[in-house]
């Protein structure tokens, strides 16, 4: 495991929405920047960014965009594994360029580093 990371949730059953009010309460929409795993037996499966806070990947059972996640957490669900759900804030920051004030979005590039450095099976093209 990541170390910094904490635990947000978990998907046990197939299609169903997973469990998250025991990790973080009711409040899963506030937008926050953030950098999440989904572990399936203590390995690295998925990825991703976001800046819409944990109900991006607390959503993944919804999501028909991200297909390949989607299926690939019904499938572990179904086989009786967990699907571990763990993230980290990554705020931006300010930096001056020339007298303007940029804003740097650094969980796009953290998540970046960490794909090439643990090739999670489920991130990526089939």
């Amino acid at each position: 495991m990541i170390s910094n990371f904490k635990k947000i949730g978990e998907y046990l059953r197939p299609g169903e929405d997973p469990e998250y009010q025991s990790f973080i309460g009711r409040n899963k929409t506030k937008r926050r920047p953030l950098v999440y795993l989904f572990i399936v037996g203590g390995e690295i499966k998925y990825i991703g960014e976001t800046r819409q806070g944990y109900s991006r990947p607390l959503s993944y059972h919804r999501n028909k965009i991200m297909k390949r996640q989607n299926e690939a957490i019904y499938r572990a669900t179904e086989s009786g594994h967990k699907v571990e759900v763990y993230a980290l804030e990554v705020p931006s920051q300010l930096a001056i360029v020339n007298g303007l004030e940029i804003e740097n979005y650094l969980a796009q590039d953290y998540e970046k580093a960490l794909i090439k450095l643990h090739t999670p099976e489920w991130n990526g093209r089939p």
